[in-house]
């Protein structure tokens, strides 16, 4: 009979069988009780599946600072990882500093700090470490150290020398590429080009701002601290309107340019002409200042905006405003004509070169004449057709208008529809007139006979019907009338007429 303690082993033992077998029944194939034979396994049954090593993808951003930081990983399986693994997530061989899986697909970590240069990251889950060769590019923070620059073209191409800190840029032009180096001056992208490990030179690029900027290195995206130098713009200044003006001073001119915004307005030396300030001046726009110029000497002069980036220039011309006087007894022809006019305020040039270089021209209204040099005081004009009694006429010293001066314009017969008559007269000739005043004409005489004249047409006459008055005498003789100013005719060949003593 077996003792107490043989019957607990072999209760044991039994027990050990029978769960045995129920384990058995539980991992094999269903059973059909009526028949006793195994029934095929339902999905729900199934053994459950190993998990697949992760892949990674992806890591956005691709590079970063030594320091590390937060990055985002995409890839597959990253639901089998365990999120109490420190060592799920690696750079290169260092744990994330931490990491969540957001899904399947995607999860977020923060990088530890590294050396500069590529490290893989992996992904590990009860499978094994993940299939792919995504990396992350830990990159050293750069920085820009220069002399403070001012007076940077505005259209960019100003080259600045650059010494960098906080690490290399490569020894070779070839390793530069490598790096990735780029640089901003504010918020624009610059052009870079490698000297050698800790020397760049950045080319500026263009702006509309004319205050300091700073350059910012970025290591393969990684920004540096901004350079504590900056680089400052000189407003550009591109044109003055007119672009002749006055040494008496006062003329308006518009200074067009970019980076106006930046001149201070309460600051009287930020508009100057040559060495003295402008009289007033006002911002209009970015692109525009309205100015008063001073008083001036003649010959160019520069007219200079300055901001605190620099200053920016471009050239006017003082002329000294030249007057015309009409020497006495001048008078231009109603068919138009030369007259020469003398010059009042300055000379013409002493030469013909000089004159040129004057650039003086003569308008009558806004029609330009026909002007030649005389002399240092002398210039002679043509002078355009007219029935005025005077034409007005102005000198312009490079476009610098002086005091206008009246030219006038002497009355002459233009045309006779006859040129003949006999000595007892009675023919009907129209006469043609032109010059000042000619549409109230009055006292026609055929020599020194008097005609009697009637106005032909309406409004502004310069044609009348004479009857040809008796002559005592036969010969050449000629017709004249005074203008209703008073003015007596000229004589001209087309006022010439004959009187025949044969009929």
């Amino acid at each position: 009979m077996p003792t107490p303690k043989q019957a607990l082993g072999a209760a044991a033992a039994i027990t050990v069988a029978s769960t045995a077998a129920a384990t058995v029944a539980l991992t094999g194939p269903p059973v059909n009780a009526a028949q006793r034979t195994p029934l095929a396994a339902s999905p729900s049954a199934s053994a459950s599946v190993a998990p697949k090593v992760p892949t990674t993808t992806a890591v956005t951003p691709a590079s970063g600072p030594l320091k590390g930081g937060a990055v985002m990983v995409t890839g597959t399986g990253f639901s089998t990882v365990n999120p109490a693994n420190p060592a799920a997530v690696k750079f290169g061989t260092v744990n994330a500093t931490s990491f969540i899986v957001v899904s399947d697909t995607v999860l977020t970590a923060i990088a530890p700090a590294g050396a500069n240069g590529p490290v893989r990251i992996t992904v590990t889950n009860a499978a094994g470490a993940s299939l792919g060769t995504v990396s992350f590019t830990y990159r050293a923070p750069l920085r820009a150290t220069f002399e403070t620059v001012t007076g940077a073209r505005m259209t960019g191409g100003t080259v600045v020398p650059v010494s960098v800190t906080g690490g290399t840029v490569g020894a070779s032009a070839k390793e530069f590429a490598a790096e990735k180096i780029t640089a901003k001056v504010g918020s624009a992208a610059a052009a870079v080009a490698w000297v050698d490990a800790t020397h760049l030179t950045v080319t500026t690029p263009a702006s509309t701002k004319a205050s300091g900027l700073p350059i910012t290195l970025l290591h393969d995206g990684v920004a540096g601290e901004p350079s504590v130098a900056t680089v400052g713009y000189a407003p550009g200044v591109t044109t003055v309107a007119p672009a002749s003006i006055s040494t008496a001073g006062g003329t308006t001119v518009t200074i067009s340019g970019t980076g106006f915004t930046e001149v201070t307005a309460t600051d009287p030396t930020a508009v100057r002409f040559g060495d003295v300030n402008a009289t007033s001046f006002k911002v209009v726009s970015a692109t525009q200042i309205v100015a008063v110029a001073p008083a001036g000497k003649n010959g160019p002069a520069t007219v200079t905006v300055k901001t605190a980036g620099g200053a920016g220039r471009t050239a006017v011309t003082y002329r000294v405003p030249l007057g015309l006087e009409v020497p006495a007894g001048t008078v231009a022809k109603a068919t138009g004509g030369t007259v020469t006019l003398k010059v009042t305020g300055g000379t013409a040039g002493a030469t013909l070169k000089d004159f040129t270089a004057e650039r003086i021209t003569v308008r009558a209204g806004t029609a330009k004449l026909a002007t030649t040099w005389v002399d240092a005081s002398h210039v002679r004009v043509t002078m355009p057709p007219s029935n005025a009694a005077t034409g007005s006429v102005t000198l312009l010293h490079d476009e610098v208008p002086g005091a206008a001066a009246a030219v006038g314009y002497v009355p002459v017969v233009q045309s006779l529809s006859a040129s003949s008559d006999r000595l007892a007269g009675g023919a009907k000739v129209i006469v043609k007139v032109a010059g000042g005043d000619v549409a109230a004409a009055k006292n026609f005489k055929f020599g020194d006979k008097a005609a009697t004249c009637t106005a032909q047409g309406k409004g502004t006459a310069t044609s009348y019907e004479c009857v040809v008055p008796a002559a005592a005498q036969a010969g050449a003789t000629w017709v004249s009338f005074t203008s209703s100013a008073g003015v007596a005719s000229r004589f001209t060949v087309a006022a010439g007429f004959f009187y025949t003593d044969l009929d």
